[in-house]
Parts: structure tokens; C-alpha cells; sequence
């Protein structure tokens, strides 16, 4: 397994290397717990469960050693609900996943130890919209975002395993959480798109298209979409202004956000060939945390 390569200083945020699987007594990577994570099951969350999380996530995002808290299951009550915290291989960074026996297609979730810039980054689509797992892994180890999420189910395997396009689920749980302690945050969650099966011109022409899941986007959203077609050299849109397509208006985790009034929620959708680039060049990944970062300013 290859180890992530480039750690860069990008816009203010400093890359940090990695640590050891203490549950298993060994070091095990990011990308390694990741496949490890993967369920074939899902299982719906009752609410009472679902708030439970949600003050277990609050309270690991506060804390100033999110290991040790995430480990005392006294303080943080993962383990209670089938969470195992571990260290991962790449430095400064603490993981949560579902115990191997307790698998119901919860997610997986990852946090520095200390610090962070406010920002999370989400795959909640890692199987079907190719490479976004990937690139999540990425920007967040060559970052300093502070918490990122990926899905561990087949958004396809049941009806209700969409983590975005259900009520309410860990996911949810975690980005509540994340806007209670990080007001002023971003949570950037990834996407892709095939050109090919959009419906209008603009879609078709597009590279990358933003939403925050609303008709009024923020005009942070449309500096962002500037920023990336000038530095990228990309077409990147907004909708509603640019296209009418893929605008995240039935994504429920959006739509929460907004009711509670954290508008720092950018749905980002990548064509196949920006998913490509991002993968493979380290700077295209540094320009587009750098345009994340200057949105913030």
C-alpha cells in the first residue's frame, strides 16, 4: 500500500503524518480501515440512538484530545454504540468504525487528535461516485481540515442506505455536530457527475457544479465556483446561476443544515475527468483546498 506523498502547507493549513491502531495493536492506514470498514448491511437509526451520537460527536469535536476521548468510553459512549476509536497510521489522526461485529452501514468517520481547521470534508457515495472516497482521503490528509466522513454502505443496497437522501442518519449526526462546534465551518461533501447523461447544455459543458441545496446560494459559493474555474481552468458552476442541474435539492443533510442556520454547506459535484485529475496531481488538490480556504476569508 502506498503511502500518501506531498504533504504541503496550502492556505494556512499544515499536513500532518500518523499513528497506530491501538485496538489492534498495530498500525493500519487510513485507507486500509477504510476498505476494512465497508458493510453489506445497513440498518436504520431510531432518533433516540441517532441523538446519542449526535452528543457523543459534539463532544469529540470539542475535546482537545479527541483519542483519548474518543477511547474513554465513560466520556464519549462510542463503544456503547458498537464505535471502536483507533488511532490510524498516518500521524495526528483518530478513526471511528463500526465494531466488525456490530457492521449496519453506520459510516466511518476520522478526526485529528488536536486541532484542525474548521473544516469537514464528506463521500457519502464512495462506492458509486468513483474516486470521491479517494479524494476525500487526500484532502483531508494533506490538509488541515479537522474531521472528514465516508460511507460505508452502497448507497443502492437497500432504499433507505442513502445517507443523504434519508431523514436523518450518522451522518447527519456528525454535521449537526460538526455546525454546533464550528458555526462558521465548512463541510464540503463530494460528488461526482457523468456529462454525458445530463439533460441541459450547461450540464453537459460542466466540469464541476456547487450548490448549497437552495435556489439562493451564498455569494461565498460563487466566489468559490470563480475561484476554481480561474485556478483549475475548469468550467465551474453554481446553481441555480450557471445550471439547472445537480443542485443538491433533495439532499436532505443540506436542507437540515439550512434549518438550523449553518450555511457553510458546499455539494460539490465532479465530472470523471476532474475526479481523474484530483487523484493524480497534488496541486489541483492544493488549489481547490486552497479556494475552499479563501471562500472562509
Amino acid at each position: 500500500m502506498k503511502k500518501s506523498r506531498g504533504y504541503l502547507m496550502i492556505a494556512g493549513m499544515l499536513v500532518i503524518p500518523g499513528v497506530v491502531t491501538l485496538a489492534a495493536g498495530q498500525a493500519s492506514g487510513l485507507n486500509e480501515m477504510l476498505e476494512l470498514a465497508r458493510s453489506e448491511t445497513y440498518a436504520t437509526a431510531e432518533s433516540s440512538e441517532l441523538l446519542q451520537v449526535e452528543e457523543s460527536f459534539r463532544h469529540w469535536l470539542e475535546a482537545g484530545d479527541r483519542l483519548a476521548q474518543a477511547q474513554d468510553n465513560a466520556a464519549s459512549g462510542f463503544n456503547d454504540l458498537g464505535l471502536d476509536a483507533s488511532a490510524v497510521l498516518e500521524p495526528g489522526l483518530v478513526a471511528l468504525s463500526e465494531q466488525p461485529e456490530a457492521q449496519r452501514g453506520r459510516g466511518f468517520f476520522a478526526a485529528r487528535i488536536t486541532g484542525g481547521t474548521p473544516m469537514m470534508i464528506q463521500a457519502p457515495h464512495q462506492y458509486h461516485d468513483l474516486r470521491t472516497g479517494l479524494i476525500a482521503q487526500k484532502l483531508f490528509l494533506e490538509s488541515q481540515a479537522v474531521a472528514a466522513a465516508w460511507n460505508t454502505v452502497h448507497r443502492y443496497e437497500t432504499d433507505d442506505s442513502d445517507p443523504v437522501h434519508i431523514p436523518d442518519s450518522y451522518l447527519h449526526a456528525m454535521s449537526r455536530a460538526f455546525a454546533d462546534t464550528y458555526p462558521d465551518g465548512r463541510i464540503v461533501q463530494l460528488h461526482g457527475f457523468s456529462a454525458a447523461k445530463r439533460t441541459t447544455a450547461a450540464g453537459r459543458e460542466a466540469q464541476a457544479i456547487l450548490s448549497d441545496g437552495s435556489r439562493y446560494p451564498p455569494r461565498s459559493l460563487i466566489l468559490l465556483g470563480d475561484c476554481l474555474s480561474q485556478q483549475l481552468g475548469i468550467a465551474a458552476l453554481v446553481y441555480p446561476h450557471d445550471v439547472l442541474e445537480l443542485g443538491a435539492t433533495t439532499n436532505t443533510l443540506a436542507s437540515d443544515l439550512r434549518s438550523r442556520g449553518f450555511e457553510g454547506f458546499v455539494h460539490l459535484e465532479l465530472d470523471a475527468d476532474l475526479r481523474m485529475r484530483l487523484v493524480s496531481d497534488l496541486e489541483a488538490r492544493n488549489t481547490l483546498m486552497g479556494c475552499l480556504a479563501d471562500m472562509s476569508q
